[in-house]
């Protein structure tokens, strides 16, 4: 049996609220909660271990959707859009 993660409920949140912010329109709210939900996913696919062929590249995109939602963040927290 597979440990309970939560990193997959938190992308699921999070995805799914994305999809909120888009039937809205709000565009950027949109794009933030979905780089920070799809970083989640990722996470959690290399936690698990189940693409251990496609690890390194897994990270690498991991980290960029981070810094994408962290940038997102900052640049919606000056807006104030």
């Amino acid at each position: 049996m597979k440990p309970f993660n939560t990193q997959y409920i938190v992308a699921t949140l999070m995805l799914a609220f994305s999809l909120y912010q888009l039937t809205l329109p709000d565009y950027w709210e949109f794009s933030l909660y979905c780089s920070a939900g799809l970083a989640f996913l990722v996470m959690g696919l290399i936690k698990n271990n189940a693409f251990p062929q496609y690890k390194k590249l897994l990270t690498i995109l991991s980290w960029g959707l981070i810094f994408l939602a962290a940038f997102l963040l900052l640049f919606l927290a000056r807006t104030d859009v």
